[in-house]
């Protein structure tokens, strides 16, 4: 799905490095051609952005709702008010997934990633605004090249950090079955 855009990409500027010097209608070929590429940039940038925001909305809205559900014991001392701990007291384990998935989801550079997409676009359109008609030199596409490494780097940073937020949380989760299971199986009262 992200490969797409990005294969496009780079067939685009290789296909107007290698071929500059052809006029009139070939032109107008290359301008819809930048402006597609244009296009796909900006909704792979939204969509990602959207993409991010449900996720985290939806994690947080199912994190509170399950805090919703419980009454919070009261605590002994007004002293000692420590915020309500789903492993302190073995709640039941999705309390524990969904705090961490929360957690997690506001941990992910998905604002470098976006700030990135939003980079190389405005370098995409600075060079087509500059060199509409007229010849690409490597030193045009530099910034272009420069600012699609970069998008491309953060890519990998935020599918490693999505991976490891991923195996984090189920480690935890499946550490929160187990010890919710031989809390219960102690005959104690949980929550």
């Amino acid at each position: 799905m992200l490969a797409r855009p990005w294969q496009y990409i780079t067939i685009s500027l290789a296909y107007h490095c290698r071929n500059t010097s052809k006029t009139g209608p070939e032109n107008a070929l290359k301008r819809r051609i930048w402006s597609e590429l244009l296009e796909e940039t900006e909704c792979f940038g939204l969509s990602f952005a959207d993409l991010v925001n449900s996720m985290t909305s939806y994690v947080e809205a199912l994190n509170g709702w399950l805090h919703n559900c419980v009454l919070l014991p009261q605590e002994r001392s007004t002293r000692n008010r420590r915020p309500w701990s789903p492993r302190r007291v073995l709640a039941p384990p999705i309390f524990v997934l969904c705090r961490d998935w929360s957690a997690g989801m506001k941990s992910l550079p998905s604002d470098e990633l976006s700030r990135s997409i939003k980079e190389f676009s405005t370098d995409m359109e600075m060079l087509g605004e500059e060199k509409e008609d007229s010849v690409l030199v490597s030193e045009d596409l530099s910034s272009v090249h420069s600012s699609l490494a970069k998008l491309l780097e953060r890519l990998k940073k935020f599918s490693e950090a999505s991976l490891k937020m991923y195996e984090d949380v189920k480690v935890k989760s499946e550490e929160a079955v187990v010890a919710y299971t031989n809390h219960s199986n102690c005959g104690r009262p949980l929550l």
